[in-house]
Order: C-alpha cells, then sequence, then structure tokens
C-alpha cells in the first residue's frame, strides 16, 4: 500500500475479524511489483494466517491507476505462469482454499487448472479474434474489455 504500517495494520484487521468469525479472504493482484515476492507471500499467508478462507490470485486489469502506470506494472502473465503455478502449490500443500483469477487458460499451466475460475464479469469480458476457434473458450477467463486496448499477453495461443 506503500503507506507507513499499513501491512501490520492489515494483518491485524485480519486477525480481528477472525476474531468475530468473519470469513476472510486474501486478494492478491500479481503484477511487476508483487510477482518476485508472490510465492514468499503465499508462504507468509501459510505460516501466519493458515486460518484464513480464502487467497484469490489475481490477474491485472486495465483499469484506473493500472492505466496510468503501465509501463511499471505490466508483466505478461505467460512469463510468470511457473511462480504462478509455486505459489498454488504452497497453498495446495498448505490446504488453504485458493483461485486463480483473471487469467487465460493458453497462458497458465495445466497444474493450476483445480484453481482456475472463470471470473470475469459478463459485461466486461471479450476474446480476442484469435480466440475465435479455440476448443476451451467456454473455459476460459477471456480478457477485461481494457486488456483488448491496452495490453494482453504476448502468447494468446488457442487450443485446436
Amino acid at each position: 500500500m506503500q503507506s507507513e504500517g499499513a501491512f501490520d495494520q492489515t494483518v491485524r484487521g485480519i486477525l480481528n475479524l477472525k476474531n468475530y468469525n468473519q470469513r476472510v479472504e486474501i486478494r492478491i493482484v500479481i503484477h511487476k511489483q508483487t510477482i518476485e515476492r508472490l510465492v514468499k507471500t503465499c508462504e507468509f499467508i501459510c505460516r501466519n494466517l493458515l486460518f484464513v478462507d480464502h487467497v484469490a490470485l489475481m490477474g491485472l486489469e486495465m483499469m484506473g491507476f493500472t492505466r496510468a502506470n503501465l509501463k511499471d506494472l505490466w508483466v505478461d502473465p505467460y512469463d510468470y505462469k511457473e511462480i504462478l503455478s509455486e505459489a498454488v502449490s504452497v497453498l495446495d500443500s498448505y490446504g488453504i482454499t485458493n483461485s486463480v483469477y483473471n487469467h487465460q487458460l493458453c497462458v497458465v499451466n495445466p497444474d493450476v487448472k483445480n484453481s482456475y475460475v472463470k471470473s470475469i464479469s459478463d459485461w466486461k469480458n471479450e476474446y480476442l479474434d484469435i480466440c475465435t476457434n479455440c476448443s476451451k473458450k467456454s473455459e476460459c477467463g477471456g480478457f477485461f474489455s481494457s486488456s483488448k486496448i491496452y495490453r494482453h499477453s504476448d502468447h494468446i495461443t488457442p487450443y485446436i
């Protein structure tokens, strides 16, 4: 959050929510500034916040602050697919329910399939022309409308 004490305050908030028996989901948006420590973040959650109900590993949506800082945030999902697989594996090994949101099937490894969710809302979900004949289009999360305009993976490859 780039604010002094924000991390500690967030952890205290999570502990407080669980103290009141509230469900807690941790959402991690994956981008250039979070990808290098994604696995370590998941390990931290597993060691210290094992009681959370869900962890969501989320692809980047090209809205608001993201568009203005795209060069500092964008990383091709294809380039971090091994890291994403490792993060899911860490969460799975500790029994933490997790989901991979906002990604396309052709840029993630098959080992994340059990966590993969077609999560982009219908009203802002689109597909590239190259996806027209993809045999997995109905299972694929597709693209945020904004991704078609601003940035998407260079490795989109339809399943035939």
